[in-house]
């Protein structure tokens, strides 16, 4: 995705004037105005900049040349058709005629007769042909070269030789763990029921097959299969509510949480999603600590500036744009939700109300996403909002419950079943919603008008 100056100079502009106008009508505070303004200032000027180099050094980089390039695996590797599959950063990549110095990111798949195993943080020298990301018989569309392309990957290399390099990254530990945790919990769930376990809790997807993917997906639930805001604030609820069964103090149930939902962030390999679910929950959680009055529009404001600072085009980023908008939405509503919710009288009204409300939150945050799924994905899910309401239970007990399974080794069988019967009712709910689902774009002619101007752009 490119950005012209003027267009994001002007949109700049029009957002400052609508955080001032908000900020004098007293629907935002201060600090929230002054946050979001410099962050989109921020994001967006920066991205500009990164937008002009990424597209330089996309028309510079070598293609069709054996490099050899050293640098650091990025994200967790995936085993798929005899390969392992990952993004490598570069810190040097030379060919016959040049060496190019700029970190690149390249997507490697490397056959895995050449490595025996292999950890997110390793720091390898691979040596192969680069190629540009191009559609290919299985993917004739070339949706995945677009999303490496968005993703700021402009060439893909299958190494013939592959050497360790001394001093891997840190996050090499997180990996080891993640992938012993990924170990246990297939172990003591050899099923399909801990294919989705495994998905859900620890983000791995390689024993899904093209069923469940396909009803995930056509029921706008697939953000269940990836760790991010929703398994983080599902932990934390649960490590809370725990923490004050046992009579914890207020402040240490809120150091617990930021402890778990860390570690979550850690050995999930949820990437960056999961990341900015656990900055936002640090926060939340920190006011807590600190017995400070909770403000969620000033946190979530402060969370997103924050990784802005961190990474400028952050801003510009899919997931960043949906976890956003979607918090965004829940605090916006949150106010006259609770009083759909609570205002009845008796306990059956409430029941009702309270079924009501999560029905209308459903609806909230499918409204909310609904332009950014179409952009993205050309798709929309008409009965997403009550396909999330309904999994929401078993998910979040699937997601307690199957990490602390993980981390045992061993773990008796009658212990193991409350899992796989959590696991076996997201599967039967997702697949129950899918004769209700409705998730082609060809008869909506402003979806194809929306998918090509991305295209464009």
């Amino acid at each position: 995705m490119t950005f012209s100056a003027l267009p994001v100079l002007q949109g700049c502009i029009v957002y400052t004037a609508a955080g001032w106008l908000l900020w004098r009508c007293r629907v935002l505070s201060a600090a929230v105005a002054v946050l979001c303004v410099t962050g989109a200032w921020l994001g967006t000027t920066h991205g500009i900049r990164d937008a002009r180099e990424d597209n330089l050094l996309r028309h510079s980089l070598p293609r069709d040349e054996v490099a050899i390039a050293d640098g650091l695996v990025m994200t967790e590797p995936v085993q798929k058709a005899g390969a392992w599959r990952f993004v490598f950063r570069t810190e040097r990549m030379c060919t016959q005629y040049s060496t190019v110095r700029p970190p690149t990111r390249l997507w490697v798949q490397l056959p895995e007769t050449r490595v025996n195993n292999l950890f997110a943080g390793e720091r390898l020298r691979l040596e192969g042909r680069l190629k540009v990301p191009s559609a290919t018989a299985g993917d004739p569309g070339g949706s995945f070269a677009r999303h490496l392309h968005r993703q700021g990957i402009h060439r893909t290399q299958r190494p013939y030789r592959v050497e360790h390099l001394p001093q891997p990254h840190p996050k090499i530990v997180f990996s080891r763990l993640h992938r012993a945790l990924i170990h246990n919990l297939r172990h003591h769930l050899p099923t399909r029921e801990g294919h989705i376990a495994a998905a859900i809790v620890l983000n791995d997807r390689t024993g899904l097959d093209d069923a469940i993917r396909e009803s995930f997906r056509r029921t706008g639930t697939v953000h269940i299969l990836s760790p991010s805001g929703t398994h983080v604030s599902m932990l934390a609820v649960a490590v809370w509510a725990i923490c004050r069964f046992f009579r914890l103090s207020r402040r240490m149930s809120a150091l617990a949480v930021m402890a778990i939902i860390w570690l979550f962030a850690g050995v999930a390999a949820g990437g960056e999603p999961a990341f900015r679910a656990a900055v936002m929950g640090t926060l939340v959680a920190g006011a807590v600590a600190l017995q400070r009055e909770l403000d969620p529009p000033t946190s979530l404001a402060l969370a997103g500036f924050l990784l802005v600072c961190v990474d400028a085009g952050t801003l510009h980023d899919p997931s960043f744009q949906f976890s956003f908008t979607l918090v965004a939405a829940i605090i916006a509503s949150s106010g006259w939700l609770s009083a759909v919710a609570f205002e009845g009288t008796g306990n059956g009204a409430r029941l009702y109300r309270g079924i009501l409300a999560a029905l209308l939150l459903g609806g909230v945050c499918a409204v909310a996403s609904a332009p950014l799924t179409a952009l993205y994905y050309g798709q929309m899910s008409l009965i997403a909002p009550v396909a999330n309401m309904v999994i929401a239970a078993p998910v979040q007990l699937l997601t307690s419950a199957g990490l602390a399974a993980a981390c045992l080794p061993q773990l008796p069988e009658i212990l193991s079943a409350p899992i796989a019967l959590c696991a076996w009712m997201v599967d039967r709910k997702v697949t129950a919603s899918v004769p209700f689902s409705f998730a082609q774009h060809e008869r909506y002619s402003c979806i194809r008008a929306i998918r090509r101007l991305s295209r464009r752009s």
